[in-house]
């Protein structure tokens, strides 16, 4: 016999250009059939939510489940990280790298009998960049630029078709980061520089299948860092397909911190979970100029993931 369960549902109705809203709308339907109780909430970025009123919801509710891509979630995580009620991410993004991770279904029938499963649920760790709660990763280089351009051309989303215009921008203008890096197990050390990319982890995937910090762990308490040089496209491109092959490129560092301490020796631009750094405190428009530093730690902060799959 199935309990009967409480679940809040928050769509972003942007997300998948409409497949987000008809998604809701069959997941409400069907988990209405089977007599549970389904509050549906809208966000994204032109929707006002009543934060405190979604969170005390959310607390009353057996599960959440977000429907939308990675950024939603993202934008979730100040009110997941102070409630207990597992979270579910039916992905209608362009990577839906966190739903892909955990083992999530992209499917709204197959996602009722998820919710209906008796999972143990999975605590994940929620660190911070400057006071502001991530989950997959934080970079800073020329990938991040590839987001920035992105995001400031683009109209509508247009699944990775829409990056072929910014990385094309990127290989004839291309702007990696100059930075300096201390962790909190280097303390001891003096601080590592480079010019290129640094890429810090709290999952394992990056998009596209990509895993430049296969180790990472959500559940260990550290974060897991990969810094490469390369002042190039070509030598980023290179770089990252080392890394894609499980290959360390050449003049790598790879680092296992609980903190990092990140300063900016010029223009460099930021990424956090695949969106624009712009909401990050202490960057300019995303961000970092010379002199600025990025804080990135581990905080105590969790939120629980109704999940398939653990980390595999």
């Amino acid at each position: 016999m199935i309990t009967k369960m409480q679940i809040t549902v928050v769509v972003n109705p942007r997300s998948g250009r409409g497949t987000a809203k008809a998604a809701a709308q069959t997941l409400q339907d069907e988990l209405g059939r089977r007599s549970h109780d389904v509050h549906m909430v809208e966000t994204g970025a032109n929707t006002q939510i009543d934060q405190a009123e979604l969170q005390s919801q959310i607390e009353d509710s057996d599960r959440v489940v977000i429907i939308g891509g990675d950024g939603t979630v993202h934008h979730m995580l100040p009110i997941l990280t102070q409630v207990e009620t597992p979270m579910y991410h039916l992905g209608t993004g362009t990577a839906n790298l966190i739903c892909k991770e955990f083992g999530m279904s992209q499917s709204a029938l197959q996602v009722v009998g998820h919710l209906e499963s008796d999972f143990t649920p999975t605590v994940v760790d929620v660190p911070s960049c400057n006071g502001v709660p991530f989950l997959i990763m934080v970079s800073l280089g020329i990938d991040a630029s590839v987001i920035h351009r992105l995001e400031e051309t683009r109209k509508l989303k247009g699944g990775y078709r829409a990056y072929f215009s910014p990385i094309l921008s990127e290989i004839c203008s291309p702007r990696p980061a100059r930075y300096e890096v201390c962790c909190s197990t280097d303390t001891a050390d003096p601080p590592y520089r480079e010019t290129g990319i640094l890429v810090i982890a709290n999952l394992r995937s990056y998009g596209g299948r990509f895993n430049p910090c296969p180790s990472a762990n959500p559940g260990d308490g550290l974060l897991d860092a990969v810094s490469f040089a390369c002042r190039t496209s070509i030598g980023s491109g290179i770089g990252f397909g080392l890394l894609r092959l499980g290959i360390t490129p050449k003049r790598a560092k790879r680092f296992a911190a609980e903190s990092f301490t990140i300063t900016s020796k010029g223009n460099a631009f930021v990424q956090i979970d695949g969106e624009k750094a712009s909401f990050v405190p202490g960057l300019h428009d995303g961000r970092l100029e010379t002199g600025d530093t990025l804080q990135i730690a581990m905080n105590g902060h969790h939120i629980r993931l109704y999940a398939p799959e653990t980390m595999r």
